[in-house]
């Protein structure tokens, strides 16, 4: 055996061993992240039940509602800097002392933002036509969100970029922890109605955001604002690739309910808001993988990816297609005892969104290989395609239909972005493993 064929063989044993520790790594990563995620949304279903039982199908649509357009501000206010801040920050190219300082730079022009979004909605008084049936003074208090939301997203996007994960797994579990003591005690004891909900989010919000402080304090991170051009144009130039694509993605997950609310009202809202808790029940799996993903996808080889990513891909769609089943069977059952008879009519919406749900979550897993490699531009043209049919498809059915109608557009809509995710995956992975991504 000569000198280079003994090389090519200690390169290839290397790069064995090496596949095999990642492997390792990302399935302890996984299995943490799955279970924390797992138990958080049993939490989250003891919560659901308190504020169900407690406000009924209006009160918790007015919360859902309530919180519903902080969210939509935060991603629209958010530029895309949190998708950059796992890329740069799990790509080493920026440091971790930049990310942090830029991100509450940004988090407070966001503020800023939204301030001015909501004096325009209270002077111009479209705030009640956005949000029809929901107190006008319940909805200025859980804009409080807004900055919260802001700085938990783009510093917590640090940590999961630094692979964090069982850091942001354990503020996770005790986040859904805090926020059922914090319904207990506003809720059951105080009777303070769906405002005490609403502060229930807002105090749980606090806590996180302390908690990432903490942990990103030990790895070298500063906390105050800061203007470099040099940062802002790298983490622009990634987060508005992805921006537009998140932006969109998020209305092709809640538009329905802001269409639901204004042609059935709150109570339609709360109702349909049960079928779409138990169906992203699935999601838990993929949202686990996909989160560990999308960072190691930044600091792997495309071939790396291409021989890692179908493997877990495979797994996720069985292990999710099996839930479905699972949920189809036994959903009616889970609504009545964990929601009450009142939110019977979950059922049907369910079992149609199913298919979607199953469908879009292993698409995840694609979509963030794709964000990771440096492509989210992809991800921003597979969002805008499915909005076009989730805005066609809400507007002709829910109207008609309700909520059975809303659930069929969901569905169409998921299955659309599965599709094209596989496609433009197929074309990222055939790309040259050696080219090079450049943002700045």
């Amino acid at each position: 055996m000569n000198e280079e064929t003994k090389n090519e063989s200690t390169r290839r044993g290397w790069r064995i061993w090496a596949d095999q520790v990642s492997r390792s790594m990302f399935a302890r990563q996984v299995g943490t992240t799955f279970l924390s995620q797992g138990t958080t949304l049993l939490l989250s279903l003891v919560s659901a039940a308190i504020t169900a039982r407690w406000l009924g199908p209006e009160g918790k649509g007015q919360f859902a509602m309530a919180l519903l357009l902080p969210s939509v501000l935060q991603l629209f206010l958010g530029l895309g800097i949190n998708s950059a801040n796992v890329y740069f920050s799990g790509s080493k190219r920026l440091p971790l002392a930049d990310l942090t300082m830029n991100s509450v730079m940004f988090s407070l022009l966001g503020t800023v933002g939204a301030g001015v979004i909501l004096v325009l909605l209270l002077s111009g008084s479209l705030l009640p036509l956005l949000v029809p049936g929901v107190p006008i003074p319940l909805v200025c208090l859980a804009m409080i969100l807004v900055p919260l939301g802001l700085l938990s997203l783009h510093l917590g996007a640090v940590l999961q970029g630094i692979r964090r994960i069982i850091t942001l797994n354990v503020l996770t579990v005790f986040q859904a922890l805090l926020t059922i003591l914090l319904l207990l005690l506003f809720l059951v004891w105080l009777r303070m109605g769906v405002t005490g909900a609403v502060l229930a989010a807002l105090i749980t919000s606090i806590a996180g955001i302390a908690w990432i402080c903490r942990c990103l304090q030990s790895e070298g991170a500063l906390f105050f604002p800061r203007w470099n051009p040099d940062t802002i144009r790298s983490t622009l130039s990634y987060g508005l690739k992805g921006y537009v694509g998140n932006l969109m993605q998020f209305f092709n997950y809640r538009l329905d309910v802001f269409i639901v609310n204004a042609f059935i009202g709150p109570a339609g809202v709360g109702i349909y808001g049960v079928a779409v808790t138990l169906a992203e029940f699935l999601w838990q799996l993929p949202n686990a993988a996909s989160f560990v993903l999308f960072p190691k996808a930044a600091n792997s080889t495309h071939e790396t990816m291409n021989r890692f990513t179908p493997r877990v891909f495979g797994i996720i769609l069985a292990v999710t297609s099996v839930g479905a089943v699972g949920l189809a069977l036994f959903g009616k059952w889970a609504i009545r005892i964990i929601f009450s008879p009142a939110f019977a009519d979950a059922y049907v919406p369910l079992l149609i969104l199913l298919p979607g749900v199953v469908l879009l979550g292993v698409g995840k897993i694609l979509t963030n290989d794709i964000a990771g490699r440096g492509y989210p531009h992809y991800n921003s043209i597979i969002a805008a395609c499915a909005l076009v049919i989730t805005v066609t498809l809400d507007l002709a059915l829910i109207p008609r239909m309700g909520i059975i109608g809303a659930a069929i557009a969901s569905a169409v809509a998921y299955s659309l972005t599965f599709v094209l995710a596989v496609i433009c995956y197929l074309i990222v992975s055939r790309r040259h493993e050696n080219a090079e991504v450049r943002y700045f």
